[in-house]
């Protein structure tokens, strides 16, 4: 090895790099490696030492227990004579990156004469190195490193002027300087590159004039700074209307940074023509590269142009530059919210947003005045299609005061188009209503006298509260006594009690204020049950909600609350939200989801009409009540997850069951949204049935049952070009129904036993079998979900993978065509010792290497296993980087072998943790 090194051939060194980033090289092969390494680079003869401290810097990166050693060597390294010098800042930049101080300021090497030499060496690279790294010589007196920082900005390579002007922004917040003429130099030397021919430099020079102008601005008296800093404000502003749309950014970026500045200059950016009150004032600066005085009606188009600019990166710069300047004057931002208005219709959705968020902050400061004249703009974000955009609009509106009852009015109604358009933001748009009645107290008093009459139950008992604008109402009524308690007497006790007919949807978007609890109590207290029965009304409801076997005290309705998921539109009972605070958390997640169970029976008949909003609505909230539950209960996690998985395939049913009644009945209407919904259905199934150990022979039989619709539905209609292949799937699910039947005397459905017989019939008829898919559709019409009961045995497999130090900017280096390991930490949990477990690394959607996880060279038991693991991946690309994506998945073992992989599982797998992203370079 020390020969072939000695020998400086490409090849030794691609021998010697693939040892060192091969995880499975030894620890006595790396020592003895770096012993080379090292004499060979104190050896005098020897006349390629960068590629010796690069082969240094790749085993301390790999091997961090050798780093001390390394820089041991390197050290000395700077002893050995006639080293030449551009190798310096090859082995200073090992020291930067192993040494874990990230200073060079000790040693005796370390002085000014070193400094010096590398700055004044005739190397480019070595100048740009020294000038960008400048901030790590703290051993070198500031005041040489910013004259010498001066002088290398005069260097006649842009890229060398460029580093020196980082550099001097990287000392600017790094060492201490009271010399206010050698600031005053580092400014105006500054001031003089941004009229560079180079736009990478005046990208730089704009970042330099921002941070020397404050540190200017600090070291004048307290009678100037102003001034000074106005004319550091107005030397930025020129930089606004560059050539260059990085520029720009960079100009408005710096402009945001500036922490004083008059009033006059404030409206003058927002002008399109110079002020009265500017016109005579000037400012030391750069206007042009010989004129050394800037007017102050230069500032004028800056923000005009900076928000109507054609990228939109400097147009969403304009908008945060904005932001932060608004806390110098009240004028200021009252003109600036008159020209973000106009942005809210920009084309741009990261503009629109930044301008948003720019309003959301001046409405917190109690700034934002809207006019209405405006409002049309402002509230039409509302109706956005972007969900970003109309959270956005509502964090603004929310802290927003209204002067008059008719802008009020229609704030309400915007609100309500959101809601009625986008049914999904129910929880924003609760919660801002809320927060905007407790603001207008007197507004919503008055509107809820107005429309009282839409509130009242209808003839028959039922609120109408599935009716968007009367939930809306509600929750803006019950808002006005927190904060107007004059107006309380202004508002029906009626309305709140109607209000707890919505109690689980206002406390979930409510969450951040007050419990469920709370605000029962508070809608109990302000309702004082006089004008109507209202607990009365409950008690009703109540007792035909609970469990028989359930010891409910009817006096306390937090117990169980009605939370109006779904009205009686299709001659069915309303559909409860049970909530019941039990002393042991484990029996209360229990009969939680078994009561889910029993009511979605109920559900189904709905999702056969289509009315799926209802049904949705309803599911999202169980949804949540479950994951409320999933927070406090450990034990019973199992059959939460199972629960949420078991409803999230309902609601995928509902939809595949809207788009097949779309259809019309039809043959081969094409694969599309159906074929996607059901494909999504059967992984889901296929996933319970894989990753939840201990379910019963029924349990299974109905998961099985639910395979069973979902290969009918794509049979009956036609959404599938593999017509053989999925018969095939078909029979195959119900050979093992008909197994589980005969081995438990388990009682077939009806659905099951028609779909047996339409086999049978198909089967034996001569005619082609796509010609009989209407006997698959009358079976269809006589399924309808059992009601499961959970042992409360089951287990939930999942894993964990953790990959230690790797990201975007620390990727793992590899060698072209030889394998790579990647280290890992696997964590298994419920996993038995007869599953079969595959480490998957993904280079992309159709290349998957598989690594077979052997449970007998691990240690733990079935709970819990933890374990180190270093993957190798053997597909490494001829590219200079990529990225692979790694997770753990478990082979079903089922009766039909979909997949066959080479060296990998026979039949589907499932993933048991989210894929983890690694990020690998070229060594």
């Amino acid at each position: 090895m020390e020969q072939h090194l000695l020998s400086g051939s490409p090849k030794s060194a691609v021998v010697a790099l693939s040892l060192i980033t091969n995880p499975f090289t030894s620890h006595q092969t790396l020592s003895s490696l770096l012993d080379v390494l090292i004499l060979n680079l104190q050896d005098q003869k020897f006349d390629h030492p960068n590629k010796i401290l690069s082969l240094l810097a790749a085993i301390s990166h790999q091997r961090p227990q050798l780093s001390s050693r390394i820089v041991s060597a390197v050290q000395k390294f700077f002893f050995v004579p006639s080293v030449p010098i551009p190798s310096f800042p090859c082995a200073l930049s090992l020291l930067l990156n192993t040494d874990h101080s990230n200073t060079i300021g000790s040693g005796p090497f370390y002085d000014e004469s070193l400094f010096l030499s590398l700055c004044f060496w005739p190397c480019v690279k070595t100048r740009r190195w020294v000038a960008k790294n400048v901030g790590a010589f703290l051993g070198v007196r500031p005041s040489v490193l910013l004259t010498v920082l001066l002088g290398i900005t005069k260097d006649p390579y842009p890229c060398v002027r460029e580093a020196a002007l980082d550099g001097l922004v990287s000392l600017s917040n790094r060492v201490a300087v009271d010399d206010k003429s050698l600031t005053e130099c580092c400014y105006f030397r500054a001031t003089e590159l941004l009229f560079d021919a180079q736009k990478s430099v005046r990208r730089s020079a704009v970042r330099a004039v921002c941070e020397w102008g404050q540190l200017l601005v600090a070291l004048n008296e307290e009678k100037c700074k102003r001034d000074w800093s106005d004319a550091v404000f107005l030397q930025i502003c020129l930089m606004a209307r560059d050539m260059d749309m990085n520029i720009r950014v960079s100009a408005f970026d710096a402009l945001g940074k500036i922490q004083m500045v008059s009033e006059d200059l404030l409206m003058q950016c927002l002008s399109r023509k110079a002020l009265e009150s500017t016109k005579e004032k000037n400012y030391p600066g750069h206007y042009t590269v010989k004129l050394l005085r800037i007017p102050a009606s230069a500032a004028a188009f800056t923000f005009v142009h900076g928000l109507q600019d054609e990228f939109h990166e400097v147009r969403r710069s304009a908008c945060c530059a904005l932001q932060m300047l608004m806390a110098f004057s009240s004028e200021f931002t009252g003109e600036a919210v008159h020209v973000l208005m106009d942005i809210l219709n920009d084309d741009s959705l990261v503009v629109r947003l930044q301008a948003l968020e720019t309003l959301h902050h001046i409405s917190l400061c109690g700034q934002l005045k809207v006019e209405e004249s405006h409002l049309h703009m402002f509230f039409g974000s509302l109706m956005d299609g972007s969900p970003m955009i109309r959270s956005a609009s509502r964090k603004a509106i929310q802290s927003i005061k209204l002067p008059k009852l008719k802008m009020f009015r229609l704030c309400i109604d915007a609100l309500v188009k959101n809601l009625e358009l986008y049914p999904l933001d129910e929880a924003d748009v609760f919660s801002v209503l809320y927060k905007i009645g407790r603001i207008h107290g007197k507004y919503v008093a008055s509107i809820v006298q107005e429309v009282f009459q839409e509130l009242e139950p209808s003839f028959d008992g039922n609120l109408g509260f599935h009716n968007t604008r009367t939930a809306v109402l509600l929750v803006l009524a019950i808002s006005a006594p927190v904060s107007f308690d004059r107006e309380i007497c202004s508002i029906p006790p009626q309305v709140f009690s109607y209000a707890v007919t919505m109690l689980g949807r206002i406390s979930s978007s409510l969450v951040d204020l007050f419990d469920q609890n709370t605000l029962l109590n508070y809608l109990s207290h302000c309702s004082k049950f006089t004008a109507v029965s209202a607990s009365e009304f409950f008690k009703g409801e109540l007792l035909d909600s609970q469990p028989k076997n359930s010891n409910i005290h009817l006096g306390k309705m937090s117990d169980w609350i009605f939370n109006g998921c779904s009205d009686n539109l299709i001659g069915l009972k309303k559909f409860t939200t049970p909530f019941q605070h039990h002393s042991n958390s484990v029996d209360a997640a229990t009969s939680y989801t078994q009561v889910i169970f029993q009511q979605v029976r109920d559900l189904w008949p709905m999702i056969q009409l289509g009315y799926m909003n209802e049904v949705i609505l309803t599911l999202r909230n169980w949804k949540h009540e479950l994951k409320r539950l999933n927070n406090d209960v450990h034990q019973s996690t199992a059959i939460l997850v199972f629960s949420m998985n078991y409803l999230s395939v309902i609601k995928l049913y509902g939809k595949t069951w809207a788009h097949y009644l779309s259809l019309g009945n039809l043959q081969f209407n094409g694969m599309g949204i159906l074929e996607a919904l059901l494909q999504k259905t059967e992984r889901r199934l296929e996933e319970i049935l894989c990753r939840f150990l201990g379910l019963s022979r029924e349990e299974e039989l109905h998961i099985l049952e639910l395979t069973l619709v979902t290969y009918t539905l794509r049979l009956s209609s036609g959404a599938t070009c593999c017509f053989n292949a999925c018969m095939n799937e078909l029979k195959s699910v119900i050979s093992r129904v008909e197994r589980l039947h005969r081995e438990r005397s388990i009682e077939l459905s009806d659905f099951i036993i028609e779909l047996q017989n339409a086999l049978c019939e198909i089967d034996n008829s001569e005619d082609d079998a796509t010609d009989r898919l209407y006997l698959f559709q009358k079976s269809l019409y006589l399924f309808s979900p059992k009601h499961i009961v959970l042992s409360g045995e089951i287990k939930y497999m999942s894993a964990d993978v953790n990959i230690f130090d790797n990201s975007f900017e620390n990727p793992i280096p590899f060698v072209t065509g030889l394998p790579v390991g990647v280290s890992l930490e696997i964590t298994l949990y419920n996993i038995s010792s007869e599953a079969r477990l595959w480490l998957t690394i993904a280079l992309t959607e159709k290349s998957t290497q598989f690594i077979f996880l052997d449970f007998h060279e691990f240690e733990g038991c079935n709970e819990v296993r933890k374990f180190p693991f270093v993957a190798p991946f053997y597909r490494t690309p001829k590219v200079k980087y990529f990225s692979i994506k790694i997770s753990v998945a478990i082979e079903c073992l089922s009766e039909v072998q979909r997949l066959r992989h080479k060296n990998g599982p026979k039949h589907e797998v499932v993933q048991l943790c989210e894929e983890k992203e690694v990020h690998l370079s070229l060594a």
